[in-house]
């Protein structure tokens, strides 16, 4: 007596059709999940190359600042009483305004490299530097909302450019 199966295809045929295999969890050969690569958005590196040259800019502004006020605290026998003191506060000053541009130089290498905390490094040192302004003119006895138009709206200008990666959802997704 022979057995045959039912529904088992007869020797010698073909297969065909498709499998019902979900294309979703199909992991491919051996096991391993597909690998798709997306190439990555150009505009972080961009912005943080902007920025980093533009805080470069910065650095060598402070370093002026910093020379200018030991010249002037090395010279205050001839400029006058107040100088020294006056020296050394813009030495201070200019320090100051060195380190936080050497962060702002880091921040831009860290957009570069596809990092929000780069993003966020750069728009602490925005806001910060709104509040050094309004800090500056309480030393220099200036109004207080002398020149804070400006700056704020330079500040926000360069925030929302500076923001532009973490605005957009596509290249967000890319980033660290």
């Amino acid at each position: 007596m022979e057995e045959t199966n039912e529904g088992a295809a007869p020797e010698g045929s073909t297969l065909s059709g498709t499998p019902n295999a979900d294309p979703a969890t199909d992991t491919g050969a051996y096991g391993q999940p597909e690998v798709q690569y997306v190439k990555r958005s150009a505009v972080p590196v961009i912005i943080g190359a902007i920025y980093s040259l533009f805080q470069v800019l910065a650095v060598l502004g402070s370093l002026a600042v910093v020379m200018g006020g030991a010249l002037l605290a090395s010279f205050a026998d001839e400029v006058g009483p107040d100088a020294a003191e006056a020296g050394i506060m813009v030495t201070v000053v200019g320090v100051l305004m060195l380190a936080l541009s050497c962060v702002g130089v880091y921040a831009g290498i860290l957009m570069i490299r596809y990092q929000k905390k780069g993003i966020h490094i750069a728009l602490g040192l925005l806001a910060l530097g709104v509040i050094m302004n309004l800090i500056m003119n309480v030393a220099m006895e200036l109004p207080v909302a002398d020149g804070m138009a400006g700056t704020l709206a330079a500040n926000g200008l360069c925030a929302v450019l500076v923001a532009i990666p973490l605005l957009s959802a596509g290249i967000s997704e890319q980033m660290e």
